[in-house]
């Protein structure tokens, strides 16, 4: 009812202020758009004065032309041309000036048109008798008629031109003159007539609003009580809140929430039921009751039937004021009126708009709960049923966490059970894999020293053969295991020169490079990185005998390396002159065993760059190759710097390779 008079009242200081400021800006409006009218026709006026001047300005120049002409054929000498000279230099501005003004006028500008065709005329005709008099020639009498008419059409034009214009002045002075008696009158008549409206309607408006306060001022006492109680209703609610987010357990919760509401409701039996509608049942899970017979219900397991007759009432507040006079009662129900409960409020208990549960609060004393008390009741459920919901999925996330750590436990142990296991077979594969390796490595080599001489070229050929397959067979197993150990081994980041990397792999490779006559080319010197120095070496070893290794026959090995920055990381490029990878295999040769030729063109093991890519990877890198068949290639790595920047943009970008 306030918020009703409030807007009453709103509306009222509203109206009282609003419509006379509508109004004067709407006088304000009509005298704007009547002054700009005003204003429009004495514009007009300057206007047509502006051209009537130009026109007399051009009325002259035409009379200096003739007097300058006429001077000069009487006498013959040049110094009365002068007017003519200086006019003449000015008619056409003058002309086109006068054209501009008058072209809103249609007439007009046709007859500005027919002077200045005349003006054209006698001006051609009058240069032609200057020359002639120049000459010393006579001038005709038919010349001089023939120059007075073009004349007297011109003078008649422009006086016709200049009468136009005058009246036109008259005409917008009149104008002029009833627009301001106009402007005059209807301000004066709006003024008269706003001025009297506004004075009856705030009159009006005042004496409503005036007996509106008064009522507005009761029902602002009677409001100010309602907010009292609702204050007084929100602390109890609030130590309600309190006490459910104070209890660790499910029946504590629902004590706490209902020993508080006993303090702002009338109630003295209460106890909330969770329900189970695929099994049609219920269960009472904790409640504040102080009857020793009732308090034999918490725990017990019940048919939702003895709650409600079927599960559609269960979705709404259902309410019973006297259960002795009710004509059908539900079991439950049923009981605590044997205890002697007459009155009953059970409220349900929703969650996202599921049904889980409901709340019961029932009092000795028939027709107990108003409507304030449901509305209070209501607002607890809701809030309580959050609650128990929320420590329904804590207790079920916390089995899930027991299960999943006891799960996590036995793949550990699963795991370490695994490593032991590859670890063991790690060992075989070096020790006894191996050993036979070179047992039969060294008795081939000792079939072929000391019995080269009893067998023919066959047998030496097989031997020969048997001694390569075993050393690629030893490489292969040594490939292996450092693929192996460079995925399990645990590797420490530090601050690593690559200059000195660099140097230390092309020492390794010394013999190799010899033998190919690689020529090798470093721009030193190179940006520090941050890796594993000891896999970073054998990560460039493998780059650089990769670039040895793949160029055509006959041909030198030429090898670049050199690096660059980018954002915080540092890309080491090793660039050769070899054969080339086609773009749809660039990312299959990381992969291991993946070759693209066959062992007797390319010898090794199709693992090397596999462990290029594992190793960088293990460092927190990237790396990738650009490349064109016969056009060489450009293998990279990127690896992130040795000292970060606090404005760099981009920390976690990825390194990304550049043409």
């Amino acid at each position: 009812m306030l918020n009703i008079a409030q807007s009453v009242f709103r509306r009222k200081i509203f109206s009282t202020i609003g419509l006379p400021i509508i109004l004067l800006l709407s006088l304000s409006g009509i005298s704007i758009w009547q002054i700009t009218r005003l204003l429009s026709v004495m514009n007009w006026v300057e206007h047509t004065d502006q051209v009537i001047a130009q026109a007399y300005l051009t009325q002259k120049l035409l009379v200096d032309l003739e007097t300058g002409v006429r001077g000069y054929q009487l006498t013959g000498n040049r110094e009365f041309l002068q007017p003519y000279e200086q006019s003449n230099s000015q008619i056409n501005t003058v002309f086109e000036k006068l054209a501009n003004l008058v072209s809103d006028n249609p007439t007009q500008t046709q007859r500005l048109k027919l002077i200045r065709v005349q003006q054209t005329n006698w001006n051609r005709e009058i240069s032609q008798a200057i020359a002639r008099k120049e000459r010393g020639e006579t001038e005709t009498l038919a010349g001089f008629q023939l120059r007075k008419r073009i004349t007297d059409r011109i003078r008649n034009e422009i006086a016709n031109f200049i009468g136009t214009e005058e009246q036109l002045r008259t005409q917008r002075t009149q104008a002029v003159q009833v627009t301001t008696q106009q402007v005059i009158f209807t301000s004066i008549g709006l003024a008269i007539v706003i001025g009297s409206f506004l004075a009856y309607f705030i009159w009006r408006q005042v004496l409503q609003v005036s007996q509106n306060y008064q009522t507005a001022l009761t029902i602002a006492e009677q409001q100010a009580q309602q907010a009292q109680r609702a204050a007084q209703r929100l602390a109890a609610l609030h130590n309600i809140d309190r006490a459910i987010l104070r209890a660790e357990s499910i029946e504590s919760l629902i004590s706490n929430a209902l020993s508080k509401m006993r303090e702002i409701l009338p109630y003295q039996q209460g106890f909330a039921a969770v329900f189970d509608f695929e099994t049609c049942t219920s269960r009472i899970i904790a409640g504040s009751i102080t009857d020793k017979e009732l308090q034999s219900l918490i725990g017990a397991q019940m048919p939702l039937t003895d709650f409600a007759a079927n599960a559609s009432e269960l979705q709404s507040i259902r309410y019973i004021a006297d259960l002795v006079t009710a004509q059908f009662c539900p079991p439950i129900l049923v009981e605590l009126r044997s205890q002697g409960i007459r009155s009953s409020l059970c409220i349900p208990m929703f969650v996202e708009e599921k049904l889980f549960g409901e709340m019961n609060l029932s009092t000795t004393v028939v027709d107990a709960f108003d409507r304030e008390a449901h509305n209070i009741a209501y607002e607890v459920t809701a809030q309580l049923a959050i609650a128990i919901q929320q420590s329904l999925l804590r207790e079920q996330i916390q089995t899930y966490a027991n299960e999943l750590e006891k799960r996590v436990a036995e793949r550990t142990a699963q795991l370490q059970e695994t490593n032991q296991e590859l670890e063991a077979f790690t060992y075989t594969i070096s020790h006894d894999l191996r050993a036979p390796l070179r047992t039969m490595q060294g008795f081939a080599q000792a079939l072929q020293e000391d019995y080269t001489d009893k067998l023919d070229s066959a047998g030496q050929e097989y031997i020969q053969y048997i001694t390569e397959g075993a050393v690629q067979m030893d490489t292969l197993i040594a490939d292996l295991l450092a693929y192996s150990r460079l995925s399990r081994a645990q590797i420490q980041m530090q601050k690593v020169d690559l200059t000195s990397v660099v140097e230390d792999a092309l020492k390794q490779l010394s013999t190799e490079l010899q033998e190919k006559q690689a020529q090798i080319t470093v721009a030193k010197p190179l940006p520090p990185a941050i890796a594993h120095r000891s896999t970073l070496v054998q990560v460039v070893i493998n780059l650089i005998g990769n670039a040895m290794k793949f160029v055509q026959p006959g041909i030198q090995p030429r090898i670049q390396i050199y690096a660059a920055e980018q954002q915080n990381w540092i890309q080491l490029s090793v660039l050769d002159n070899g054969i080339g990878i086609a773009p749809e295999h660039q990312e299959r040769i990381f992969r291991v065993f993946e070759r693209l030729h066959g062992v007797e063109t390319y010898p090794g093991t199709g693992i090397g760059l596999a462990i290029v890519r594992k190793g960088v990877e293990r460092m927190n890198g990237r790396a990738g190759v650009e490349s064109q068949l016969g056009a060489g290639s450009r293998f990279w790595i990127a690896l992130p710097k040795a000292v970060f920047h606090s404005n760099d943009s981009d920390d976690a970008s990825t390194p990304h390779s550049d043409n």
